[in-house]
């Protein structure tokens, strides 16, 4: 499995340099627009679609048949993918973190709440992590050219679903109840629920990948 994770690392390394300058991009936009909560939410989502890249190239290059005459196994491929997911989310967190304070610094001049930074980038990544957690079964279903569309409906969903609740939220006049302490708790809650979600989105994508005939 490994070689299997060097081997995506290895090829999304020719979208680098795309990569620093959307970053560059993201940083002059938050300049732009004064306000840098915009950077962390376009790190976590740009390096989080970098899964469907991935898997576009081993699917084009059809990787996943020859894969199988290795010594190794579908679940291999499943796994791979899962963990890719992880650590690109994780390298969108830590960049996106450490943007959102500098910037914030910028322009400010002053550091913003580390908590409030905190619960923004994990509200982020458990958002993104949800679209993914959808999305990974239907592309080890159909691939991804095929299930594109059912991806738009995926984010949609989830989007609409963030902006359903954050309108209730101040429809109903809650946000003053909103403390420091219960965004940690929100954001501890949110991080467990969407973990325990990716759990079952990988043993679906295990059920499918073993059924799947190339």
């Amino acid at each position: 499995m490994k070689g299997l994770l060097l081997k995506d690392i290895y090829n999304l390394r020719k979208v680098g340099k795309q990569y620093i300058l959307i970053l560059a991009f993201f940083t002059v936009y938050c300049f732009f627009l004064k306000n840098p909560s915009f950077f962390p939410m376009m790190t976590v989502m740009s390096f989080s679609m970098l899964i469907l890249t991935s898997m576009g190239y081993d699917e084009a290059a059809g990787f996943d048949k020859y894969a199988l005459t290795l010594p190794v196994n579908r679940e291999d491929l499943v796994r791979t993918k899962y963990l890719l997911l992880l650590l690109l989310l994780a390298a969108g967190f830590v960049v996106g973190m450490t943007g959102n304070v500098l910037i914030n610094f910028f322009i400010q001049g002053e550091k913003a709440s580390f908590t409030e930074n905190i619960v923004s980038i994990t509200a982020a990544a458990a958002i993104f992590l949800l679209v993914y957690s959808t999305v990974l079964p239907l592309v080890f279903k159909m691939g991804v050219e095929k299930a594109r569309m059912q991806m738009l409906i995926c984010y949609i969903a989830v989007f609409a679903g963030v902006f359903g609740v954050f309108k209730l939220v101040v429809g109903l006049g809650l946000e003053k109840w909103i403390t420091e302490d219960l965004m940690i708790v929100f954001a501890i809650s949110a991080a467990v629920l969407t973990a325990l979600y990716l759990f079952g989105s990988y043993l679906v994508s295990i059920r499918i990948i073993r059924k799947r005939e190339w």
